[in-house]
């Protein structure tokens, strides 16, 4: 079908689209006329998309997604809202809504009725790019819209303060439960420490184990400068016993007594035994002199070992009061020692102790703090949630529309009579253009003889005309 020909259809048709489409403007004018007329009223809403704490000052992330509208879009549509308007408005018996929907008499029956009523007419819209939600109720009363919608917007904003206060209550109620165990395991921590020091004589105010540390330190020092001095007199002692025991192994060596006068004695003894040897080797042994040079130095020897003799006995007394003050120091040491040990292992566990008393009033402070935080959260006042533009009722209904409505049944008339026109020609095919023929036959029309009667008084039968045909 080429236009020319789907133009002389709907030339030729034009009284049945005509008629379609005075019929769907009668149909819509029919609809607007018995529609009753509704209203709608909105109510601006401004959350405040900061998401600041009241408490702390501080950000609450999921405040400030791109979710939390819809999450306060589905709050407003949510059962506990609606009942809450139905409550405050007293929606049983209103007038209004009496009119607006039957109400049977029976309370759940009737308060089905008007959640359904409610969520028919109740609109909720999210402003792009903004934190403002518009809250709408479509109403056949322009003030019952109003009203509506206000009443909307306040039990919403109820709803949000109460699940904000709510959780917030239970908690301050689980951390005053909390509270009485942390304080009685902090009161035993505290007694159990107390209890410890005042067993164990431990002031707060001193470190008896570094007083003590250090007693060990100078008691082993002691021990150590007792031990060095009983060596040192039984090293001189047995020097003195191998002299005496052995007088012909040669001289006394004295370099290692500390005392001036076996210093002296063993000086004039060694002159002395010099001198008789030079008078032995100048007169002989039987000369008087040599005899007195010998009796002298038999008496420095007698004198020596008499000097060595005392000495060695009071060095044998050092040496045995340095072996007892050191088996005492010994025992000193290892009484000191097991001291120490034993205040070691109090301080460990008197720092255990302080760490668990510690801990127990960190979390006693910690649970404190929170209930505090807590209790002021749940009796918070205030919401995010600030009425921008309150409802009104409006002046003007919403629906029916009539321009759009003849609009859209004009073209809906015109595409309808267009198609009852098309398939009219379906089912009843007429030859409306000389090309209708060629492509119909499948024969070129060589020529047409074009008609010159008159309309009003002629009018050709079907298919009549003068065709001249060829094959080619």
């Amino acid at each position: 079908m080429n236009p020319t020909t789907l133009i002389g259809i709907l030339r030729a048709r034009r009284w049945a689209i005509i008629a379609t489409t005075i019929a769907a403007l009668a149909a819509a004018l029919l609809l607007i006329l018995l529609t009753p007329k509704s209203y709608t009223a909105a109510t601006d809403l401004l959350i405040d998309s900061r998401g600041l704490d009241p408490i702390s000052g501080q950000a609450q992330p999921g405040r400030i997604t791109g979710g939390y509208l819809a999450t306060q879009t589905d709050i407003i549509r949510s059962r506990n809202v609606a009942i809450k308007v139905i409550t405050d408005l007293r929606l049983t018996s209103h007038p209004a809504m009496l009119k607006a929907v039957k109400l049977t008499g029976d309370a759940i029956r009737d308060q089905r009725l008007i959640l359904s009523f409610l969520a028919q007419g109740l609109g909720v819209t999210p402003k792009r790019d903004s934190s403002v939600l518009t809250i709408s109720f479509k109403a056949q009363d322009p003030a019952l819209a109003a009203q509506l919608a206000n009443a909307f917007a306040q039990a919403y904003m109820i709803t949000n303060l109460e699940l904000r206060i709510e959780p917030a209550k239970q908690t301050s109620q689980w951390y005053n439960q909390q509270l009485t165990g942390l304080r009685n395991e902090l009161i035993e921590k505290q007694n159990l420490l107390s209890t410890y020091q005042e067993e164990h004589n431990i002031l707060a105010s001193s470190d008896r184990l570094d007083l003590e540390s250090a007693k060990l330190a100078d008691l082993s020092s002691m021990l150590i400068a007792v031990q060095n001095e009983r060596l040192n007199s039984q090293s001189r002692s047995d020097q003195i016993a191998n002299t005496a025991a052995n007088p012909k192994k040669g001289q006394l060596d004295t370099r290692g007594l500390d005392n001036p006068q076996v210093q002296n004695l063993a000086a004039t003894l060694a002159q002395a035994q010099a001198r008789l040897i030079e008078v032995a080797r100048q007169v002989g042994e039987n000369h008087p002199q040599y005899k007195q040079a010998l009796s002298e130095v038999d008496t420095l020897k007698k004198q020596m070992d008499l000097m060595l003799e005392l000495i060695s006995g009071s060095l044998q007394s050092s040496v045995e009061l340095s072996q007892a003050r050191e088996e005492q120091l010994k025992i000193e040491l290892a009484r000191q020692k097991e001291l120490v040990l034993q205040l070691s292992r109090n301080r460990n566990e008197l720092t255990l102790l302080k760490q668990e008393a510690d801990n127990a009033q960190a979390a006693y402070d910690a649970a404190l703090a929170r209930s505090a935080q807590s209790r002021l959260e749940s009796q918070i006042a205030t919401t995010d949630v600030a009425v921008l533009n309150s409802a009104t009722p409006p002046a003007r209904p919403t629906s029916p529309k009539p321009a759009i409505t003849l609009v859209l049944a004009c073209v809906a008339g015109l595409l309808l009579g267009t198609a009852i026109a098309l398939g009219w020609e379906w089912f009843d095919p007429r030859i409306r253009h000389p090309l209708d023929l060629e492509q119909g036959l499948g024969l070129v029309l060589l020529a047409h003889i074009p008609a010159t009667y008159n309309r009003a008084n002629y009018r050709p039968r079907r298919g009549s005309a003068v065709l001249k045909e060829a094959k080619i």
